[in-house]
């Protein structure tokens, strides 16, 4: 496959060194208006640099896209509608119309649109898979997102919501299989500009469900967790440890034993002091470091060969920029 990279910024430049470690990529050429950036990059894996898309397009059959997402949807148009697979960094677009039209052209084209939400690669969330198919199945789940980070100067075309909060609600969308009953938001601007740079966000889902988000990109620690809570588990994530904690109830609480009006005040105090440890099993496990951009690539190379649907399509993304589009609306609505 003769691939190349549409934006040669850090992200861009990861990019290029997972396609040419990759044994079924040619990294064909690098693009970006940019010209120091891309002769740059360029020069580091001894191919062409192009300084427009159509230079770029007679080398490649598919590219990377790694472009500020305010140019998402022109660049990804014209690829699509061309016929090159695109792997699309997130967020997709930054509205919804511009995504819907992106995955029709894609599939006008026949050709693969797999968008970045990388976390779905992240071990600490394969781990949780357990939980996650009952969640699948339909039992309802209370779930804690915080995603945090110091500010970067990137993404500054887009606010926390699409910059930040997205990869969160690209995961739980993917698993809680119930319509959206209402969205609650807030969100603040800090360093200046049109957009937030922290937001807050409540989700009720029909079946019961209710997920709460929290992102921002002015915090002094990085922090990438989620917790997810059902009657019979709670599952605490860390995606930048790559560890996930599991609290399981044993079946005498599960079958409502010690409810208080089955055991007596003097039973209850002698239980308390050691009821969770001795009621109550953890478990952590720790994942190994894995190369989850590398993984995130496989999967795009082995879509296109076998025409087969990535793990984070155009269609699963597109679901995602719809709800990050109505919290925005709804954060609009407070300030």
């Amino acid at each position: 496959m003769k691939l190349g990279i549409i934006g040669t910024g850090r992200l861009g430049s990861f990019h290029a060194d997972k396609a040419v470690a990759h044994p079924n990529i040619e990294l064909a050429a690098v693009m970006d208006p940019s010209e120091n950036s891309r002769k740059t990059l360029a020069a580091k894996h001894n191919v062409p640099d192009c300084a427009t898309p159509d230079e770029l397009f007679p080398l490649v059959d598919a590219v990377v896209i790694a472009a500020p997402t305010s140019t998402h949807y022109e660049l990804g148009i014209r690829c699509l509608q061309r016929g090159l697979h695109v792997l699309m960094e997130k967020p997709m677009c930054a509205s919804l119309s511009e995504a819907e039209r992106l995955v029709e052209a894609a599939e006008e084209s026949n050709v693969v649109l797999q968008v970045g939400h990388v976390e779905e690669f992240n071990p600490a969330w394969t781990a949780a898979e357990p939980l996650l198919e009952k969640i699948r199945s339909g039992e309802p789940v209370l779930i804690d997102a915080v995603r945090c980070s110091g500010y970067t100067f990137r993404s500054t075309d887009v606010g926390a919501v699409f910059d930040m909060m997205i990869h969160d609600l690209d995961l739980v969308l993917s698993i809680v299989p119930s319509p959206i009953y209402s969205i609650d938001a807030v969100g603040f601007n800090v360093i200046g500009g049109p957009y937030e740079d922290i937001a807050n966000t409540r989700i009720r889902f029909a079946n019961g469900s209710v997920a709460n988000f929290f992102a921002s990109r002015v915090a002094p620690q990085v922090t990438r967790s989620m917790r997810l809570t059902t009657t019979s588990t709670t599952a605490t994530i860390d995606f930048g440890s790559r560890t996930v904690s599991f609290v399981k109830p044993d079946s005498a609480v599960l079958r409502g034993t010690f409810a208080p009006d089955r055991i007596s005040f003097d039973d209850a105090a002698k239980l308390a002091p050691t009821f969770m440890k001795e009621h109550f099993a953890s478990e952590e496990i720790q994942s190994a470091a894995v190369d989850a951009l590398a993984l995130e690539m496989n999967d795009f190379v082995h879509s296109v060969q076998t025409g087969g649907v990535p793990q984070v399509s155009g269609k699963r993304a597109l679901v995602a920029v719809s709800v990050a589009e109505n919290v925005v609306k709804a954060i609009r609505k407070t300030v």
